[in-house]
């Protein structure tokens, strides 16, 4: 019981920090890339700086008149000379997007070797159902 509760003072006092380190980072570009999903459009909304790693939130909307299924965001993390410093992907929360929605991105951590990116590439995927 003592190992739990220490467990949680332990994790509690990590993210508190992580909290109180993150920064807004307002000279990031972003570049979507074309995708077969064109009905998909992304808006970036934050990027901060955690911990030497990066974190992203952002919007998907699907503005066709298919409804997609499983969508999900690949972040590809730049420096200015193109040279990639990481990537991750995330899933669109809901994960499926009826025609006129709109499903958040947010969460994980880009470990980008701490350095802050210039260029921050989107690609966007989704299934149409069957």
């Amino acid at each position: 019981m003592r190992r739990n509760v220490a467990r949680g003072v332990v994790l509690a006092a990590v993210l508190a920090a992580a909290a109180a380190e993150a920064r807004e980072i307002k000279s990031v570009k972003f570049d979507v890339l074309p995708s077969s999903a064109v009905a998909l459009k992304y808006e970036p909304v934050r990027v901060d700086w955690v911990l030497g790693k990066v974190r992203v939130d952002g919007n998907v909307t699907n503005k066709g008149p298919d409804d997609y299924e499983w969508v999900e965001v690949v972040y590809t993390a730049l420096d200015r000379n193109g040279h990639i410093l990481g990537s991750d992907i995330w899933h669109v929360v809901p994960f499926d997007l009826p025609s006129g929605h709109s499903g958040k991105v947010d969460g994980d951590l880009i470990d980008t070797k701490g350095r802050i990116p210039a260029v921050i590439e989107v690609e966007i995927s989704g299934d149409l159902p069957e």
